[in-house]
């Protein structure tokens, strides 16, 4: 009688396991779900101390003790917070609000002019544009607002418990970093310095993209506001949101603002059309290579492949979190092509002999 072939009993033993994890799918993905939800404010937070992290290191070389340091950033974030709220975010709803009520009618005299039949998509158009003007009129009113925010209250103490854990994670950031950094140097060096280049180049990709963001925004406001565009604020939030979304982002905003434009005037829609060709390539060509530098700097297909898999396969947060994984990916690819090149090597040299 033959011995027991384990490699073949252990085979059946892992597609037995799959197989029964297949069965059970409802409740260890309800579990995973749970424990995920639990955990997300947490992580969250952590990535906002990280973010913040540099202005902290910033202010701390400039001689401010840590505490100071911590306590400018969050009045900082605050008073930004505060002035958004207080300045832009009602002229924001009152253009969004003139948008929405005027879209049926900005439909329709494309459909005139280009003799193109709207009907159908007028009535998505239209159930669409009123249900956020619901929305809209129930968020700005006053009798509603008590409604809102108890209806909101999962969301806003979220909020606070993340503002509040990321403070605590910013706090201890120095001493995080340093322990991580000291693990991996006594464990792994190779691994150390692995986890160093990546945080230089995910911080690297954040603070060029924070700093773009904002340029995005001021540019399109002012420029959109000087030649007369009746939705200059929401032209530049647009542009300052979708610069998470590479290359597409920026093609849809400009589509949005030139659709505007052709029911207000030939003239505001030429210039529009001058600010849509010309201000991408400068952009692209002038601002971006200055801010990134020669870092996270990845194939445009690439780029693309990877927005369009993040978006099919998580949505919004897959498009938003495309990038940055991505360039994870690259430094780790990076750092073990030698060694991957090196087994390739070996396993060829095994087959020819």
């Amino acid at each position: 009688m033959k011995g027991i072939n384990y490699k073949y009993l252990n085979i059946l033993l892992l597609l037995g396991i799959a197989y029964l994890l297949f069965l059970m799918k409802d409740i260890w993905f309800g579990v995973v779900t749970k424990v995920f939800n639990i955990a997300l404010p947490f992580i969250t937070a952590f990535a906002l101390a990280y973010i913040l992290y540099p202005f902290l290191k910033f202010l701390i070389r400039k001689g401010l003790p840590k505490w100071l340091s911590i306590l400018i950033i969050v009045l900082s974030i605050i008073l930004i917070v505060g002035l958004t709220s207080y300045l832009v975010f009602p002229l924001f709803i009152e253009q969004l609000i003139n948008l929405l009520s005027n879209i049926t009618e900005v439909t329709n005299d494309l459909g005139n002019k280009y003799g193109i039949d709207m009907y159908t998509i007028n009535n998505y158009i239209s159930g669409f544009s009123s249900q956020l003007l619901d929305y809209v009129g129930m968020l700005i009113s006053s009798g509603s607002i008590i409604k809102i925010l108890s209806s909101w209250v999962d969301v806003l103490t979220k909020f606070i418990i993340i503002f509040i854990v990321s403070i605590y994670f910013l706090s201890d950031m120095p001493k995080i970093r340093f322990k991580i950094k000291e693990f991996m140097r006594k464990k792994d060096k190779k691994k150390y310095e692995l986890i160093k280049n990546i945080d230089n180049e995910v911080y690297s990709y954040l603070k060029g993209l924070g700093i773009f963001m904002v340029i995005q925004f001021f540019e399109y406001t002012f420029l959109f506001l000087i030649i007369g565009h009746p939705n200059f604020l929401l032209i530049g939030v647009l542009a300052c949101i979708t610069t998470v979304i590479p290359y597409f982002g920026g093609i849809i905003t400009n589509l949005i603002a030139l659709v505007i434009a052709s029911v207000v005037s030939t003239k505001v829609f030429i210039l529009t059309l001058i600010i849509t060709l010309v201000f991408p390539n400068i952009d692209g060509y002038v601002i971006s290579p200055k801010i990134y530098g020669k870092t996270n700097e990845l194939p445009a297909v690439l780029t693309v492949f990877v927005v369009f898999a993040g978006g099919a396969l998580f949505g919004f947060t897959g498009i938003v979190i495309a990038v940055p994984l991505t360039i994870i990916l690259m430094a780790i690819i990076k750092a073990y092509k030698p060694e991957l090149q090196k087994n390739f090597k070996k396993i060829k040299n095994k087959n020819k002999i």
